[in-house]
């Protein structure tokens, strides 16, 4: 058997199958003659010559080329032998045994009549005749295949109707002639048959089966639904039989538009079964899309009689899934989302959208592989199409929610949520996603809690992120990895909302889990994207730090937080140091540091005070109270030779493109930043502010970075006559990054920036040559 299993199309029997199916009767030709007994001679025939027979010597002649397999001498010698002894019944039966092994079959009938009128009838030649029409029987079998396979379907009917009048006591003949019927649209007469044959077998689910394809394409489904269940009740069915039977039936439902009913008896089967699979996506699909079933009408079983000599029967095949526009395509794109080849995925839902428009789960399967390759706006069109055939799908509207605002369309996702909301049906988790996208969170944490319990941990973590309960989520994921059941996808999730809980170790562990994931290909990162990680690892872990830093300016500053140091107008170098410590680590953003400081200046104009005795140092803390924005509030002693006062200051800064960046060779930078400090006694204010742009390049190692660029530059001092001075420049900073392994990104940094500036509005001490050198440990 080789066709018909693979089920690669509609032919009734391989010609081993054949062959098999035909087994008892007489094999054609050489294998016939060996497989059928010896005519037997007449008894003591061969002991002695008998002269008052003259037809002895031909028919012993016969028999001797009969066993040699010289089948045309036989019936030469066998003609002889009769027409000397018409009366001897056993050289007729030499003779039609002659003509059937030379295949002459219409001639050894013809030898059967004409031996029954010359000696009479008798056992031995309805043996013969037996005989004969099995032989017939066969060669209208091997007809009847060769019009099948030629698809002559009138032709190969009228050899199975002439099989079957040879050797009507066999039921395999009957179940071809049903197969070729069913080929030929001819169901009445398939049904007539089958239940003749049903008549025969009674035990058998083959015919069952047949007659009820014939039954539900005379619509008829009620009818062809019974037989398809009496045969799949029937006992001793093995498990093979048992499968195909189950794919027939579900076939069957599936064109009968009930998916229900189909999913339901291929529910047994394992899930590895590809012939069962292919019936699961088409009746899931059927289920989502009543329309696209439509016309999806199975191809008759095909039949497989190799064991029909020892079972009295043939077993049923289930046909082929029909090529339905698309379902190719479809069923690629489904086995490449769940590999994870999503750009693979996105053109095979291409394919099959395009060429099924209207299937509605195949415009589903567009959206997800859209979604995968982040491509929003096609996701969007598709899951619009998807609307189109049914606007009150509460779920996908709120799906694509989902996508409008990854898309940036926050309007139309907002449009989307309150929709879903008010077609209502959504489970409870869904609910509270919305109502939190919406910014309803008390009435989403309200939902969430109702959700609990119906949700698997890790989509409660997901969730509970989304409406904003952090340390729920942090368990919820933490109680999906303990029980194993955390996918590798979710590891940076679970990372942020650790983080978000302020559980820093644990955070780290599941970024750095990422990172072996990614190392081992069984997650996919780009670069920047794993640069970032390990960059939210180095802050995580830092505890502490240090910073060093030389300005040459006429600002009177030692750089962005060290405070005013001297007059303005006067050109100095001041070097400055400061160590501080996170005592409560990263705290999700909002952190607290302690920090001591001191700066002196190395070079005054005009002879200001250098060295030990331009001594400032300063004590104090400072708290980041936004996660999300660089805030940074603090409050300082300072102490020196000349210094007692305290010193309140704010800050805020902004960068965009600051960090290193390993994904691409250049890129833009913008640096905003702004302080404003206040001395307590004797009372002094000072602000300072800046806004650089520019474009860095990466160099050398790739840790190498320098930044051309233009700034703007202002400062204020409450002490000064001209208070303010606004200045406008350019300049270039060279920065190395360092100190990094497989899990941090670079710690550490040492940068060195020179601007000059030109004075734009109020004192002119900003103009001039700006020179930084700095060291972030």
């Amino acid at each position: 058997m080789t066709t018909s299993r693979k089920e690669k199309n509609n032919v009734f029997l391989s010609s081993t199958a054949l062959c098999a199916l035909l087994a008892l009767a007489l094999a054609g030709g050489e294998a016939n003659a060996q497989a059928k007994p010896k005519p037997k001679p007449a008894p003591k025939a061969r002991a002695a010559a008998v002269p008052a027979n003259p037809g002895f010597k031909a028919a012993d002649a016969g028999y001797k080329a009969y066993e040699r397999k010289e089948y045309a001498e036989a019936v030469q010698h066998a003609e002889e032998a009769v027409r000397l002894a018409p009366s001897q019944r056993p050289y007729w039966v030499l003779l039609v045994n002659s003509l059937v092994a030379s295949g002459r079959l219409t001639d050894a009938e013809q030898a059967l009549q004409r031996g029954v009128q010359a000696a009479g009838e008798d056992a031995v030649f309805a043996e013969a005749r037996a005989t004969l029409r099995r032989s017939q029987a066969q060669a209208a079998g091997s007809e009847m295949y060769r019009a099948l396979q030629n698809n002559d379907i009138p032709k190969a009917i009228a050899q199975a109707r002439a099989a079957t009048e040879y050797a009507p006591e066999h039921p395999a003949y009957r179940l071809a002639l049903v197969h070729a019927l069913l080929r030929g649209q001819q169901y009445p007469e398939a049904e007539r048959v089958a239940s003749e044959t049903i008549a025969l077998l009674p035990d058998s689910a083959v015919p069952l089966a047949l007659r009820a394809y014939a039954r539900q394409r005379q619509n008829r489904w009620p009818d062809a639904r019974a037989d398809y269940d009496r045969a799949l009740a029937q006992r001793g069915l093995t498990p093979a039989a048992q499968r195909e039977l189950r794919l027939i039936a579900a076939d069957a439902s599936i064109f009968a538009g009930e998916p229900a009913r189909a999913l339901e008896l291929l529910q047994p089967l394992p899930a590895n079964d590809a012939a069962a699979a292919q019936r699961v996506a088409l009746a899931r699909s059927l289920a989502r899309s009543p329309a696209s079933g439509q016309a999806i009408a199975f191809a008759p079983p095909t039949i497989d009689c190799t064991s029909a000599d020892a079972a009295q029967t043939c077993a049923v095949v289930a046909a082929a899934v029909p090529a339905t526009p698309g379902y190719q395509a479809a069923a690629a794109g489904y086995r490449a989302m769940e590999a994870h080849d999503y750009a693979t995925a996105l053109a095979q839902a291409r394919a099959a959208a395009t060429a099924a428009p209207g299937n509605r789960d195949y415009q589903l399967l567009l959206m997800n592989a859209a979604i995968a390759n982040q491509r929003y706006e096609e996701a969007d069109v598709a899951a619009s199409t998807a609307l189109a055939m049914n606007a009150n799908d509460a779920p996908l509207l709120a799906q694509r929610a989902s996508i409008r605002r990854s898309a940036g369309n926050l309007a139309g996702a907002q449009q989307d949520a309150q929709q879903a909301l008010a077609i209502g049906g959504l489970p409870a988790g869904a609910e509270a996603g919305l109502l939190a996208d919406l910014g309803r969170t008390a009435e989403a944490r309200a939902k969430l809690a109702a959700a609990q319990g119906s949700m698997t941990p890790v989509d409660l973590g997901y969730l509970a992120s989304r409406v904003g309960d952090d340390k729920l989520a942090s368990a919820a994921f933490a109680q999906a990895d303990q029980a194993k059941a955390l996918p590798v996808t979710a590891l940076q999730d679970a990372g942020y909302a650790a983080v978000r809980a302020r559980q820093d170790a644990q955070a780290v562990e599941y970024f750095k889990r990422a990172i072996d994931a990614n190392e081992a290909m069984q997650l996919k990162m780009d670069p920047q994207m794993q640069f970032a990680t390990r960059r939210t690892i180095s802050e995580l872990e830092r505890k502490w730090g240090v910073l060093a830093s030389v300005t040459y300016s006429r600002s009177g500053t030692a750089g962005p937080g060290f405070g005013v140091t001297s007059p303005g107008s006067i050109r100095t170098t001041q070097a400055g140091a400061e160590a501080y410590w996170r005592p409560w680590g990263f705290m999700n953003g909002r952190f607290v540091e302690l920090f001591i400081r001191g700066f002196e200046t190395l070079d005054s104009q005009r002879g200001g005070v250098t060295g030990g005795d331009s001594f400032e140092g300063a004590a104090g803390i400072r708290w980041k109270p936004l996660s999300t924005q660089n805030v940074v509030l603090s409050f300082s002693r300072l102490f020196g030779n000349a210094t007692s006062d305290w010193l309140a200051q704010a800050a805020f800064s902004h960068d965009v493109g600051g960090d290193l960046r390993v994904d691409v060779p250049s890129w833009w930078t913008t640096r905003i930043a702004a302080e404003v400090g206040r001395y307590i006694s004797p009372t002094h204010t000072y602000a300072l502010g800046s806004v650089l742009v520019g474009r860095s390049y990466r160099m050398g190692d790739g840790r190498w970075v320098v930044l051309p660029h233009g700034v703007l530059a202002a400062e204020y001092d409450s002490t000064l006559n001209e208070k303010s001075a606004f200045g406008a420049g350019i300049g270039v900073s060279l920065r190395r990054w360092f100190r990094e392994d497989k899990y941090h990104a670079p710690q550490s940094y040492v940068d060195l920036t020179m601007q000059y500036r030109a004075h734009i509005g109020g004192d002119d001490r900003i103009k001039g040559p700006y020179v930084n050198a700095l060291i972030s440990y």
